[in-house]
Parts: structure tokens; C-alpha cells; sequence
């Protein structure tokens, strides 16, 4: 499977939910969602910053956690409470979905001894 660009979200996006926001709002929220898989899910640290050609570290099947992270942030900026619940529910259901996958990909390569209570 591709990597995806952040230019290909944005227009997933304005595709899927056209919106009033400029496109340097929406890789500010991208940045933010790319922030948070790098700090709690990889141990990286968060850019600053991504830009149209940015390769985002989350590939297909996965990558749909960007597009519901800035689809709630549109939400929660127009103030539509329901509509920002359904999509911050996506957001944390493709997030921990994400951080799973990556876990199980990711096993600690020596057995961790268990604690014997005796």
C-alpha cells in the first residue's frame, strides 16, 4: 500500500466535506493529528509543521485517522456538537485501532519475565 501525502487528505477532505477553512488551517490540524501519533504511539517528536508533499507516517488501511481528526476539528469549529461527536468517535476508534496494529506489529523482541508473588 502508498504512503499518503497530506495534499491527498486535503482533498479527501474538501471532497467529502466541503468547508470555509483554508488549507493552512487544515495541515495546522493534520500537523496535530501527525503530532499525536508520533508522541503516543511511535515515541517521536511531533512536527512542528507538515506541508502538501508531507509523507505521513500512517499508511492505508489506517490513514483515514487524519481525515476524522480534521473532519471533528471542522465540526467543533462550527459548532455542530453531534456532528463533532460522530467524528471525534472515528478519530479515537481509527486512532487506538492504529496504536493496536502497531503494537502487535512492534512485540518487544525478549520476553518480559512476569512478577512472581510468591
Amino acid at each position: 500500500m502508498s504512503q499518503r501525502k497530506v495534499r491527498e487528505v486535503l482533498e479527501q477532505i474538501d471532497q467529502l466535506l466541503p468547508n470555509q477553512y483554508s488549507a493552512e488551517q487544515k495541515r495546522r490540524w493534520i500537523a496535530q493529528a501527525e503530532g499525536f501519533v508520533a508522541v503516543e504511539i511511535l515515541g517521536k517528536t511531533a512536527p512542528e509543521t507538515v506541508n502538501n508533499e508531507t509523507i505521513l507516517q500512517v499508511n492505508p488501511p489506517y490513514d483515514e485517522l487524519y481525515r476524522h481528526y480534521v473532519e471533528a476539528q471542522i465540526h467543533y469549529a462550527n459548532g455542530e456538537v453531534e456532528r463533532y461527536a460522530n467524528a471525534a468517535a472515528a478519530w479515537n476508534s481509527s486512532f487506538f485501532s492504529y496504536r493496536d496494529a502497531y503494537n502487535r506489529a512492534h512485540l518487544p523482541k525478549a520476553p518480559v519475565k512476569a512478577l512472581k508473588l510468591c
